[in-house]
């Protein structure tokens, strides 16, 4: 029997066994008649090339009853939202942590695929994903033949508090992988205490992409990588090709 797990304005998603396989699956449904079907389309074209290895591995994607569903496993864990909101994570952690995002961004980007919306509500820790996260929801990514792309001149309609400048109408309108790269920067500064990029109106989140963040938290060589990765001109963030310089 299917059980009611997460709603959104667009979709449901509800966990239940398959009877044959005996394995826990998520069915993700469309049920918005505004949002676009393609969103599921790309989504599914994302997770079966990822195979399982940073994403939830993809089962299948049906109509019934006139709606679109999306069938994955189910990933087993908390979400990285969950896990800084509970308590404030310890330098050890934070460290850990951040070569696991890096390293997970790198197999996405290897992959061929640019997020575009990551925030930490869509990183799972979950020891199903091959650095130990699990990113969801791709229904904005794009694939490597699609970038650049010409930014949409419609309003922003991802997470608005990770949004990379050139998403929100700042510098070029051209969207890359690096703005995945921005996004990663701010993750990793919030979990080591920083907020102040959370902001409640698009003028805001403006007026912060237009600042200079404080990076006095972080360990030094982290700093020295949020900064790049921070940077607002897209071409001049810098990708972290490893993880060991950045180990203290």
């Amino acid at each position: 029997m299917l059980e009611p797990a997460k709603n959104t304005s667009t979709s449901t998603v509800r966990f239940y066994k398959c009877p044959s396989t005996k394995r826990m699956l998520a069915e993700k449904t469309l049920i918005s008649s505004s949002a676009p079907q393609q969103l599921f389309f790309r989504e599914a074209k994302a997770l079966q090339r990822l195979s399982g290895t940073i994403a939830p591995k993809f089962v299948a994607l049906k109509a019934e009853d006139g709606n679109i569903k999306l069938i994955m496993e189910l990933v087993e864990g908390q979400t990285l939202a969950d896990k800084m909101s509970k308590a404030s994570l310890s330098s050890n952690e934070c460290v850990q942590l951040c070569k696991q995002l890096v390293l997970t961004i790198n197999h996405l980007h290897n992959a061929g695929i640019a997020h575009l919306d990551l925030a930490p509500n869509n990183i799972m820790l979950s020891n199903q994903g091959e650095h130990g996260l699990v990113i969801l929801d791709f229904a904005y990514c794009a694939f490597a033949d699609e970038l650049p792309f010409v930014r949409p001149r419609s309003s922003f309609t991802g997470h608005l508090n990770y949004a990379a400048p050139e998403q929100l109408g700042l510098g070029t309108d051209q969207i890359t992988e690096k703005a995945d790269l921005y996004a990663l920067g701010l993750i990793i500064r919030e979990m080591f205490g920083y907020r102040d990029h959370i902001k409640d109106t698009y003028e805001a989140a403006i007026a912060f992409r237009q600042s200079n963040p404080d990076l006095r938290k972080l360990p030094p060589d982290w700093r020295q990588m949020v900064t790049q990765l921070l940077k607002f001109v897209p071409g001049e963030r810098v990708r972290i090709l490893t993880h060991s310089d950045y180990s203290t």
